[in-house]
């Protein structure tokens, strides 16, 4: 019994830590949200794209968007993101994972990325000052040090999982 009790004091303090982590990184970056999955942290956040922040989109037929499994780039100014990149020595990258075609529902995945991709195209040809609100990943490449975060890499990512883009912050469930 005495290894019980140890074992779900361990657990508590756990937890009581990574509850302490994830307000320490909300409170220092309020627009980063961080999820717990399976002791991992996630990083990730909204963030409104203008025209403006925008330097270059893919360029695709709606059958080549089916081909590609939604997959799409877009280059976006590194000034205007709200997280630094200090190694990134030129724009950044902002990718929408593939999606795999055997999956269920990936008809549905997809078509609901290419809604994106059909929004942010229309906001680039756009005369007026209009905004798409994304949410994006800013896992694998991304560090926290001395309370901030720090891109150490060119590439984020919009916020997928199993093939679904997520358009939301905090935890899937």
């Amino acid at each position: 019994m005495p290894n019980i009790k140890c074992h779900k004091i361990i657990h508590f303090l756990f937890m009581l830590w990574g509850l302490s982590f994830i307000s320490a990184c909300n409170a220092i970056s309020p627009s980063v949200v961080t999820s717990i999955t399976n002791n991992n942290a996630y990083y990730h956040l909204k963030y409104s794209l203008t025209k403006e922040k925008i330097t270059y989109i893919d360029s695709f037929t709606s059958e080549q968007f089916i081909i590609n499994g939604g997959q799409f780039e877009i280059r976006l100014k590194k000034s205007e993101f709200p997280i630094s990149a200090s190694n990134c020595k030129s724009d950044l990258i902002l990718r929408m994972p593939w999606t795999n075609p055997e999956i269920v529902n990936s008809h549905i995945f997809i078509a609901e990325k290419y809604k994106i991709y059909n929004d942010i195209q229309n906001l680039t040809r756009s005369s007026q000052p209009n905004a798409v609100d994304i949410y994006v990943e800013l896992n694998p490449y991304v560090e926290f040090k001395k309370g901030e975060f720090n891109l150490t890499q060119c590439n984020i990512y919009f916020r997928q999982s199993k093939g679904q883009y997520i358009s939301k912050i905090g935890n899937l469930k």
